[in-house]
């Protein structure tokens, strides 16, 4: 079933049981984020025990003093501890680089929990980044039952958990925050519930620009219903027109959120700097241009030119590129539409952490999950070829090398 939902579909599943009859129904999201949050803390730890003492890779961030928490702080983490502590700068640093380029949901999150617990901030953006990944988690496998089957539901929460770089997930970055935005929004959007759909995209929006994606969705689920109403108003079918306005009026709040939560930020960036594309702007001093996304993956191949730091993101590009044309082959429109924009909306900025920033395109998790799901062997075999890349990064992001970046 795809998001563009049938009338009949617009009420929800009602809840079934209580906590353990819903822990029970999610039994694989529970054994998926365990096992993996663990064996990646286990491998943090004695990468930090055994290899840092003699490996010329230091991280630069001393964020804490504990050994347990410090591998989860690397690279844009120190960006967003300023945020957090200082709030957006108001001149760019003598390397031209400002926090101008990072969102505002995250950092405010964090510091609010900070203040309410007192906790350090950095504590606190870790709380904020696992328990929205274990919410996420949960509404992803409502989300992949609903809109394939309980076994790719299954497969997908693993591949998300097992995928490289998901350390991320746990770390000090916004990539927890816009999958629980994002995943959010499109449950929602499956049970027409239009304004609170539109709140979740609000917070992906402000937690990342890609968040604007998601008007994609909302508009496939939406335009199916409002074309039936209409024509009925139009062949005069219904009694009065406030069905159809009612659900436009819904419609168009919803929508208008997202919206509204951007426009709102580059308001803010526009009176503290005087450029309301400050966020795009800011990315030059990183060294990113925006290209054609197509002729991201094919330019090492013809100018041979492939670094090191960037072999991940250059085998993601082109993994993500086949699951964008799977989703089309599916038939899976809306989802095709997302996965496209979040696959090439970053593409077109350079390889440069791809392999991390396509982690939070959900459509292709869900798109691999359904071709591996009637495969067992194929499924066990990218699980683990999975987990084993997530291994050797995680090793990698420990001792903050740049392959991680």
């Amino acid at each position: 079933m795809s998001l563009a939902l049938e009338e009949s579909a617009a009420v929800t599943t009602p809840a079934r049981g209580g906590p353990r009859a819903f822990l029970s129904r999610h039994k694989a999201v529970l054994y998926a984020f365990l096992a993996s949050r663990l064996a990646l803390f286990a491998v943090g730890l004695m990468t930090q025990i055994f290899i840092e003492p003699f490996s010329s890779q230091v991280s630069p961030l001393q964020l804490t003093d504990s050994a347990a928490l410090r591998m989860w702080g690397q690279w844009d983490t120190g960006w967003y501890v300023t945020l957090a502590t200082a709030g957006y700068a108001a001149e760019p640093g003598l390397d031209g680089q400002v926090n101008w380029a990072f969102f505002p949901a995250f950092p405010l999150l964090s510091a609010a929990l900070a203040q309410l617990t007192g906790l350090p901030v950095f504590t606190a953006m870790l709380v904020v980044s696992n328990l929205s990944f274990l919410a996420a988690l949960f509404l992803i496998h409502r989300f992949a039952q609903d809109e394939f089957d309980p076994r790719t539901a299954d497969l997908t929460v693993a591949l998300i958990c097992a995928a490289p770089g998901s350390y991320i997930f746990s770390s000090a970055y916004t990539e927890s925050l816009f999958l629980l935005g994002l995943s959010g929004c499109l449950l929602l959007l499956r049970a027409r519930r239009w304004l609170a759909a539109g709140g979740f995209a609000a917070l992906a929006v402000l937690t990342r620009n890609l968040g604007v994606g998601l008007l994609l969705p909302f508009a496939f689920a939406a335009a199916p219903g409002l074309w039936g109403l209409g024509r009925q108003v139009l062949a005069g079918r219904l009694e009065s027109r406030r069905p159809f306005v009612s659900e436009t009026l819904r419609v168009g709040v919803g929508m208008a959120l997202p919206v509204l939560a951007l426009a709102g930020f580059c308001l803010f960036l526009y009176a503290r700097t005087g450029d309301p594309l400050a966020f795009v702007t800011a990315q030059q001093a990183w060294g990113r241009d925006l290209r054609i996304p197509f002729v991201r993956p094919l330019t090492p191949l013809i100018a041979g030119d492939l670094t090191a730091s960037q072999v991940f993101s250059f085998a993601a590009c082109w993994l993500s590129l086949s699951l964008v044309a799977a989703l089309a082959l599916m038939r899976r429109w809306s989802l095709f539409a997302l996965a496209a924009f979040l696959t090439l909306a970053p593409m077109a900025s350079g390889l440069t952490s791809y392999a991390r920033y396509c982690l939070v395109a959900l459509p292709l998790f869900l798109a691999g999950a359904k071709l591996l799901a009637s495969r067992p062997a194929a499924a066990g075999a990218a699980l683990v070829t999975f987990a084993t890349l997530n291994g050797f990064l995680m090793v990698a992001w420990t001792l903050c090398m740049e392959v991680t970046a």
